[in-house]
């Protein structure tokens, strides 16, 4: 039998599991970013204090790669102080791999292929970050993103998914919207991986009890 040495296994290129990959896609087409930090990329996950669980979930999902607690905050917008809680994964060339897909110079942007990395889970992950209720259907903050990715998005959602999304105005860019007749069959793919904790983002205000 052939041992492999510690040396050769820490020589081993880091990949990323399924999982972790899926995970990932959603948090970067919603609130989290990659970074460089020396030689390669880290990833930066952060949250509004309320959503901890979402925080605790991405940092126990990048167990492997994280060594730091979660951090508690307050972050300070022109005179507002809004509680937040972070953490940081250890940089890796896998997040090098990944940075190469997902930004455009320091500009985050969709990938042409969203389509086939929009699984039901990256889409919850997403949908957790960036999704919330209207009055009757649901939606989906993508002011970060162009007029043509957004759009690119809506189409991924309708061949991955059968949703049919539209965009609408919204602060000077163009946001998703998910209309009443759609929200049952994004809930049908999402919900199983929804924490518990945000499936009240899963209600269109009109449906919810007084």
């Amino acid at each position: 039998m052939q041992w492999t040495t510690p040396r050769e296994v820490r020589s081993r290129p880091e990949v990323l599991a399924s999982r972790q990959q899926q995970v990932l896609v959603g948090t970067l087409l919603g609130d989290g970013c990659l970074a460089k930090h020396g030689r390669f990329h880290r990833l930066f996950v952060k949250h509004q204090l309320a959503q901890r669980s979402l925080a605790e979930f991405k940092r126990d999902v990048f167990s492997n790669f994280v060594t730091m607690r979660l951090h508690e905050f307050d972050q300070q917008l022109r005179e507002r102080r809004y509680p937040c809680v972070q953490f940081v994964t250890r940089t890796a060339p896998v997040f090098s791999e990944w940075h190469k897909r997902f930004y455009s110079g320091r500009r985050k942007v969709v990938p042409p292929d969203i389509a086939d990395l929009l699984t039901p889970l990256a889409m919850a992950v997403w949908f957790m970050d960036d999704g919330g209720a209207d009055y009757a259907g649901l939606d989906l903050q993508t002011h970060n993103f162009e007029f043509g990715e957004t759009e690119l998005l809506v189409v991924a959602l309708a061949e991955r998914f059968a949703i049919r999304a539209t965009t609408r105005a919204n602060k000077g860019r163009r946001i998703i919207y998910i209309p009443s007749s759609q929200v049952g069959s994004l809930r049908s793919v999402i919900k199983p991986y929804i924490l518990p904790e945000l499936r009240y983002k899963l209600v269109p205000r009109r449906e919810r009890t007084p």
